[in-house]
């Protein structure tokens, strides 16, 4: 089958399926220029010179971005998603670990408890954006917002 005699479906498919590839390889790669430069103590021109796609200015956003919140070196839901999507995964994997997950969840900023128009996520949006991209089928989400149903206003966090 020739690239211009695909279907719309086919086309869908793979798209979803290099997305969710580009995101992991992005994230793992942010992961390694990290361990790097704070771990194996390359300079940033180092880093910036062996990837060969980012500049050392670049490479000192992605570092300092990354020491402000570690959090972000964390694997998400998103990114289990994101296996399952590009094929590292099966899908018992992924649900498997999406229900032993624990959640924390979104809410609305307060200042002075007046609340404010900014909205600070938790790992459930992860769930519903993957669900709204139709990455998530209705009975996998179903089951997880089952599973969690109880735990929402824990706030707890794996």
């Amino acid at each position: 089958m020739s690239p211009q005699t695909i279907d719309a479906t086919t086309a869908e498919k793979r798209l979803a399926v290099k997305a969710a590839r580009q995101r992991i390889d992005e994230r793992e790669l942010e992961r390694a220029i990290y361990q790097a430069a704070n771990h194996a103590g390359l300079s940033q021109r180092q880093i910036s010179d062996i990837v060969g796609i980012h500049s050392q200015a670049t490479v000192q956003r992605i570092l300092r971005r990354l020491t402000d919140d570690p959090s972000l070196l964390e694997e998400t839901p998103a990114e289990i998603i994101d296996r399952r999507a590009a094929g590292m995964i099966d899908d018992h994997e992924m649900m498997e670990r999406l229900l032993n997950w624990k959640y924390s969840f979104g809410g609305v900023v307060r200042i002075d408890g007046v609340a404010t128009d900014a909205y600070t996520t938790g790992d459930w949006d992860d769930i519903e954006m993957a669900f709204y991209r139709g990455l998530l089928s209705d009975e996998e989400f179903q089951r997880l917002a089952t599973r969690h149903l109880k735990s929402m206003g824990s706030g707890a966090r794996r």
